[in-house]
C-alpha cells in the first residue's frame, strides 16, 4: 500500500469523515442499484435462479470492468482523488456511526414514534411495535453488522484486490441487499447473490471478532466478548452476522433481540439508549482498527 494506494486509502477515509456519503445522482452504489433494477425488470418468471446467478455475474464483472479502467488513469493527484471518490463509496463510517447517534437522541427524548419511522432505513425488521429496548437492539444489531459488511469487508478486499475488489465486494453486497430475500418474487432470483454474498463475507466476518476484542479493552468487556461471540454467534439466520453482533453484544454485556428470530447475550440485561453511545465507541473504535490494520499489512506485503 506504498505510495499511491496509501494515499487513496488516506483520502477516501478523509472523504467519508468530512462528507458523508454523496448525492444520490452522483454516488455509485446508487448507480450499482439502477444496474441491478436493470436486470431485476428484466427477468422472465421462468429459469430464475439461473438468471440470478447470470445476473450477478454480469453486475459483478461490469463493477470490475469499470474499476480497472478507473485504475488505468495513472497515479497522478487527479487519479487519486478520482480512484479515492469511488473506494469511499464502497464503505461508509460516518454515516453509520451518526444515524445510530441520532436514533440514541430520539430515544433519550421519548420519541418512539420517530424511533420506530428513523429505524426503518436502519434495520430490515418490522419497527412499528418495537418498544425502546427493541429499539435500541435493533440499533446495536446494525451497528455490529454493518462493521463487516459496511467496513471491514470492502477494506479486506480492497487489501488484496485494489479498487475492484473494494467495489465488487459492495456490488454483491449490494445485490444480495435488493434480491437476497427468502421471500417472493426474490426466492429463485437472488439465490445466488445471498449464497455468494455469504462466501465473501465468511473471512471478515470472523475476522471482526478480532478487532472488536481489540477494541473492547478500551471500551467494553473482552472476555464477555469472546465468550459471548462463541456460544451465540450460529443464533443468527445468516452465518455471519451472527459473529460481529454477539461479540458486541459480549463486549456492552447487553442482550440483543430481533423478535421471533434470535436472542445474543441471554443472560444480559436489554440495552438502554445509552448502550447505542456505547456501542458507536465501539465500532468506531474497531473500525480505525481496521483502517490501520489494511494500511500496515499492505506495506509489509509490498515490502517483505
Amino acid at each position: 500500500m506504498i505510495g499511491f494506494w496509501s494515499e487513496v486509502l488516506f483520502l477516501a477515509i478523509i472523504f467519508d469523515i468530512m462528507f458523508g456519503e454523496p448525492p444520490a445522482l452522483f454516488h455509485p452504489v446508487v448507480w450499482m442499484g439502477k444496474i441491478i433494477n436493470l436486470f431485476v425488470n428484466a427477468a422472465h418468471r421462468n429459469h430464475r435462479k439461473i438468471y440470478g446467478l447470470i445476473m450477478v455475474f454480469f453486475c459483478v464483472g461490469i463493477t470490475i470492468l469499470i474499476a480497472k479502467a478507473i485504475e488505468s488513469i495513472g497515479t497522478g493527484i487527479l487519479a487519486i482523488v478520482i480512484t479515492a471518490y469511488f473506494l469511499k463509496s464502497s464503505f461508509s463510517i460516518r454515516m453509520l456511526l451518526v444515524s445510530a447517534m441520532g436514533i440514541q437522541q430520539d430515544l433519550e427524548k421519548g420519541n418512539i414514534e420517530k424511533v420506530r419511522t428513523d429505524l426503518k432505513t436502519f434495520v430490515g425488521r418490522d419497527t412499528s411495535n418495537l418498544n425502546k429496548h427493541q429499539s435500541a437492539s435493533a440499533v446495536i444489531e446494525s451497528l455490529a453488522e454493518s462493521f463487516v459488511d459496511g467496513i471491514l469487508s470492502p477494506l479486506f478486499y480492497f487489501l488484496f484486490f485494489g479498487l475492484p475488489g473494494a467495489l465488487a465486494y459492495r456490488m454483491i453486497n449490494t445485490l444480495d441487499s435488493m434480491v437476497g430475500y427468502k421471500k417472493e418474487p426474490f426466492v429463485q432470483l437472488g439465490y445466488a447473490a445471498a449464497r455468494i454474498d455469504d462466501i465473501v463475507n465468511f473471512v471478515p466476518a470472523r475476522m471482526s471478532l478480532i478487532f472488536i476484542f481489540i477494541a473492547s479493552i478500551f471500551t467494553g468487556k473482552t472476555i464477555d466478548a469472546i465468550r459471548t461471540c462463541m456460544l451465540d454467534h450460529n443464533k443468527t439466520a445468516s452465518p455471519n452476522s451472527g459473529w460481529s453482533m454477539a461479540a458486541v453484544s459480549g463486549a456492552l454485556k447487553v442482550r440483543l433481540e430481533k423478535p421471533g428470530y434470535h436472542v445474543l447475550g441471554c443472560n444480559y440485561n436489554d440495552p438502554e439508549s445509552f448502550h447505542i453511545k456505547k456501542a458507536v465507541y465501539l465500532v468506531g473504535f474497531s473500525s480505525f482498527l481496521v483502517i490501520g490494520g489494511v494500511y500496515l499489512s499492505g506495506e509489509l506485503r509490498l515490502t517483505g
